[in-house]
């Protein structure tokens, strides 16, 4: 080890307890009744199964579990009861520096996983890989109580079992609260929750039955489905069906009351230039036996020649029933996006997107005359620019608005980015980034500035980073009286060591201020991969 390195080490570690693996941010893109829809510019080292964490200020909250992904973009569940927003940020603790738009793809059709090979003698092949991990989270407040929390992750998927026909996968999480004693009131500090635990069964490559808890990947919007799934291709075409039923709403647990089945069909064309996959579906679900919802969905994707791709879904709810009285078809999600790369240095993206409160008729029986009346749709136009202009550095702009049909609640969101990597003599990379959102209510502004530096043959991943929040809220007193204005600093860094190739150690260490306050947050974690492809 040189000198100078070994210098830096304890110089880094003196000033900061911290730590966590080079941070991948991404942005919600679409949020439905059921799932997530998060961008990257790379999701090479994310896996599902993974969780990402919402960026609220200077929380870092696991809110999100990755159940399916393409080159760029995932779709999770919300796990913790979260309030996730499009627009929001995102972060994934990643184990290797990924640059913005130095592999961005537009996104892959999600595919089985035996049409990776066509070789019929690796068709059946054993292949387990999985992922386990325990971190503590803890936050010391200066004028508050100290809060801290527990959290153990176990995710696997194995697929043909003994070389066999059946595959199985699963996500397991466990949280443990531990609040501060000032808080008087008595509330649930312990969880258990199964996101992912099914068997699947592949008889021949065009058919796969599944059994248990899974979201399907041709019908996304659904989420986590409690029963039996099955699909099978008819060349382009494939059909599917489903019987089970939705998780529990509070609890996510099973609750055999809310059975649902429903199907769908589909169409797929791959070719050099060209590759789309349409799929249209109608479900059926209930509470206590009668109706609860009815409606079909829409999804479509098509990329061409890797540079150009468009994505929308829909759903449309065909049961509308108040007081014995039906009610018309009602558009309750639309989406759209489209992306476009001129070449390897400019990326351009835009999106809309129409959303309604989903009403379920059962479980909100008392609330669905005031649903109904309120019936505003909350819709939003987002634009994004990213360009390269010399080697080494990445520039990106965008812009989002968000609506209600009326034109009310509106709000503007603003933000850039300046990137550098590689630095001359200090290598590592910097990273700019301001955001502005505005609304009728408040004007808040964000700007950070993080470097990153890898040191120790890239085993030791140091990033300390500074960030400074301003929110302006609107005043109420009249023209005359001044808007309340509060600003909050945030010191940190964070640093990961790979013990080995499978095994990384994270440390997060942080100090925030507002006015007299000084807070504190550190967090641990630890993560251990395993695939058996890569046992010798």
């Amino acid at each position: 080890m040189k000198l100078r390195d070994l210098a830096i080490v304890f110089f880094y570690m003196f000033c900061s307890i911290s730590s966590a693996q080079e941070l991948l941010r991404g942005e919600v893109t679409f949020v439905t009744a059921n799932n997530v829809y998060v961008h990257f510019d790379n999701t090479s080292n994310i896996a599902i199964g993974d969780t990402l964490d919402l960026v609220k200020g200077a929380e870092n909250l696991p809110c999100m579990v990755v159940t399916s992904k393409s080159s760029i973009s995932c779709v999770c569940k919300n796990i913790n009861g979260c309030r996730i927003e499009k627009a929001d940020v995102v972060q994934f603790n990643s184990e290797a520096v990924v640059p913005a738009l130095a592999a961005e793809q537009p996104p892959a059709l999600l595919q089985r996983d035996d049409s990776i090979t066509t070789d019929k003698n690796d068709r059946n092949k054993e292949r387990i890989r999985g992922r386990i991990s325990g971190a503590t989270y803890s936050t010391i407040n200066s004028n508050r109580g100290d809060d801290h929390r527990m959290m153990y992750r176990f995710s696997m998927n194995a697929d043909h079992i003994g070389n066999s026909k059946f595959s199985a996968e699963s996500y397991i999480n466990y949280r443990k609260l531990f609040p501060s004693n000032d808080r008087s009131f008595n509330y649930r500090t312990s969880y258990f929750n199964v996101y992912n635990l099914a068997v699947r069964y592949e008889p021949d490559s065009n058919t796969t039955i599944t059994l248990g808890r899974k979201i399907n990947n041709n019908a996304s919007s659904l989420g986590a489905i409690d029963g039996v799934q099955a699909e099978r291709f008819f060349g382009p075409f494939y059909a599917g069906a489903i019987a089970g039923f939705r998780p529990d709403i509070a609890t996510f647990g099973f609750n055999a009351n809310l059975f649902q089945y429903g199907g769908y069909l589909g169409f797929q064309a791959n070719s050099d230039r060209i590759r789309s996959r349409t799929t249209a579906g109608l479900m059926q679900q209930s509470n206590g036996g009668a109706t609860d919802r009815r409606y079909t969905y829409f999804q479509h994707t098509t990329t061409i020649n890797n540079n150009f791709n468009i994505f929308s879904s829909a759903e449309l709810d065909l049961f509308n029933e108040v007081n014995g009285s039906s009610g018309g078809a009602r558009l309750t999600n639309l989406f759209v996006s489209s992306r476009y790369r001129f070449g390897k240095k400019v990326d351009l993206f835009a999106s809309f997107d129409s959303r309604k409160r989903i009403v379920y008729y059962e479980t909100y029986r008392t609330d669905v005359e005031n649903i109904l009346e309120d019936d505003q749709a909350r819709q939003g136009l987002r634009a994004r620019l990213n360009i390269k202009p010399i080697k080494n550095v990445f520039v990106g702009v965008s812009v989002g608005k968000r609506f209600q049909s009326d034109g009310q609640n509106s709000s503007m969101n603003y933000n850039g980015f300046l990137t550098f990597n590689k630095m001359p003599a200090i290598g590592g990379r910097w990273n700019f980034q301001f955001n502005r959102n505005l609304s009728s209510y408040l004007r808040s502004d964000i700007a950070s500035v993080r470097y990153s530096k890898s040191l120790l043959n890239n085993k030791l991943t140091l990033n300390p980073y500074f960030r400074m929040l301003m929110y302006r809220y609107a005043s109420r007193g009249g023209s005359d009286a001044v808007p309340l204005t509060t600003n909050q600093h945030y010191y940190g860094m964070d640093m990961a060591y790979n013990l080995s190739r499978t095994l990384v150690v994270s440390l997060l260490g942080e100090m925030s201020t507002l006015k007299d306050e000084r807070n504190y947050r550190v967090n641990f974690s630890i993560i251990k991969r395993f695939d058996s492809k890569n046992k010798k």
